[in-house]
């Protein structure tokens, strides 16, 4: 499978893909590349680099270098083409190099900004936990609360604009807490997953307690250079559960929450269904 937007921002990578360990793969110690695998591979080496035959016709010619995350430690295995004139080509998995994932976990291989061709492997529990924590939600959703204006029901809507900050070596999308707000009060502070879902008030605002969260989340504005995703369209108006799950719940149950969303946003139909959904790490991988 094909890497999406969500793990080329994750991994920082310009392309990749992942796919499953089978137990034929494990037992063998040696993984058929797919596709894309192949493609991308073969762009990185070379063709007339890759040995043809078994490894022991040419073992320095079969060796190739990989950087293994997460810490980058340069590795060597072998990958080849075992049979003339065929198109599969084999990677061999070693226990000594520090690369042989275990049947059942995810391997992943992808080309990083200092074109380094980067290789790991994890469980899927880890895997579909990536970059599910948004460190900055918090103080987010209380700046919106903050807002005086949201208990007085006076909120104008802010024109939407893409701002932008460097917070050491990471650029940060700003969000504007008005946008946010103007959301939870057109959409009645109900949630728009479900409007019968229950809150409390909030001692703050003296309103029932929502969230508010970015469909298209923020943090991919750079695919997107003429369109604010900090817009009153992109927001939703969410109760705590529900926010969580989008963040946080299995993968079927998350791209029902997306589709949900996404027949209910006229304004985000230029966007196909799974081009959103690709945001949320929801790609099940190739077997």
């Amino acid at each position: 499978m094909q890497f999406t937007h969500f793990h080329n921002q994750f991994f920082n990578s310009l392309e990749g893909s992942f796919s499953l360990v089978t137990p034929r793969e494990f037992d063998d110690s040696q993984i058929t590349l797919t596709d894309f695998e192949t493609e991308l591979v073969l762009r990185y080496f070379g063709p007339d680099n890759i040995l043809i035959g078994n490894t022991k016709s040419n073992p320095e010619k079969a060796k190739k270098k990989f950087f293994l995350y997460p810490d980058y430690t340069e590795i060597t295995l072998n990958l080849l083409f075992p049979k003339l004139g065929k198109k599969e080509l084999r990677l061999y998995l070693s226990t000594g190099a520090g690369f042989k994932p275990a049947a059942g976990l995810i391997w992943f291989l992808y080309l990083d900004h200092e074109g380094k061709l980067v290789i790991g492997s994890m469980n899927e529990t880890e895997w579909f936990a990536l970059g599910q924590v948004d460190d900055l939600d918090e103080d987010y959703q209380n700046s919106i609360a903050n807002e005086a204006l949201i208990r007085k029901g006076e909120i104008s809507l802010p024109t939407p604009q893409i701002r932008k900050i460097q917070i050491g070596q990471k650029l940060e999308f700003q969000r504007n807490p008005l946008i946010a707000a103007y959301r939870l009060k057109v959409s009645d502070f109900k949630c728009e997953i479900n409007p019968e879902h229950s809150t409390f008030i909030a001692e703050k605002t003296k309103l029932p307690f929502m969230e508010a969260h970015h469909f298209i989340p923020i943090k991919y504005q750079n695919l997107f250079t003429e369109y604010p995703l900090d817009n009153v369209d992109n927001i939703i108006c969410l109760c705590p559960n529900c926010h969580r799950a989008f963040h946080h719940a299995e993968i079927n149950h998350k791209y029902d929450l997306v589709r949900n969303i996404y027949y209910k946003r006229e304004s985000l139909i230029e966007f196909s269904l799974d081009y959103i959904a690709d945001f949320y790490n929801i790609k099940t991988p190739d077997k």
